[in-house]
């Protein structure tokens, strides 16, 4: 008798805990774009994240965004290492965007251009640097952009896209 009033007792109060609000009063709108991506990427050799790779993508805030991933240099692996600035364009997570990144190949030593005139300095570098602004569309878990790069190494100074 006394285990059926005790239950009695309980069966209301289980149906009011079935929600838990975390958000401190402030719900999270539906169009602001996620703070983490996973994305896969494609590019050419100068690319930070090689031929084939992917990032993750950390919105850092509103307008600041910081990725970090590897892909396939071919030969050897490309890792990389991005900060971007965001510019808002439109509606729905639409991007201009500056980036900045530096970039490095396990194999080949990219940073270095065979075809320079031979100067005193030796060495080789594997490491290099690019500059450059393109468009970013941030809609729920997907992400797409597009950007063109000045590329910096020791020899080098190119435009990819």
């Amino acid at each position: 008798m006394r285990s059926l009033a005790l239950l009695a007792a309980l069966v209301p109060s289980l149906a009011f805990a079935d929600e838990i609000d975390l958000s401190r009063g402030e719900s999270r709108d539906v169009r602001e774009p996620p703070t983490w991506v996973l994305r896969a990427e494609g590019g050419n050799e100068f690319a930070p994240f090689g031929y084939i790779g992917g990032c993750i993508s950390w919105l850092i805030d509103p307008n600041d965004a910081l990725e970090i991933g590897a892909g396939g240099g071919f030969p050897g692996v490309q890792l990389g290492l991005v900060g971007k600035h965001l510019f808002n364009f439109g509606d729905g997570g639409q991007y201009i965007l500056a980036e900045l990144f530096l970039a490095g190949n396990t194999r080949v030593d990219r940073g270095l251009d065979p075809n320079a005139p031979p100067s005193n300095v030796q060495g080789t570098s594997s490491l290099w640097t690019g500059l450059g602004l393109g468009f970013e569309q941030r809609a729920g878990f997907f992400d797409l952009s597009f950007a063109g790069d000045i590329v910096f190494g020791e020899d080098l100074a190119s435009i990819s896209i």
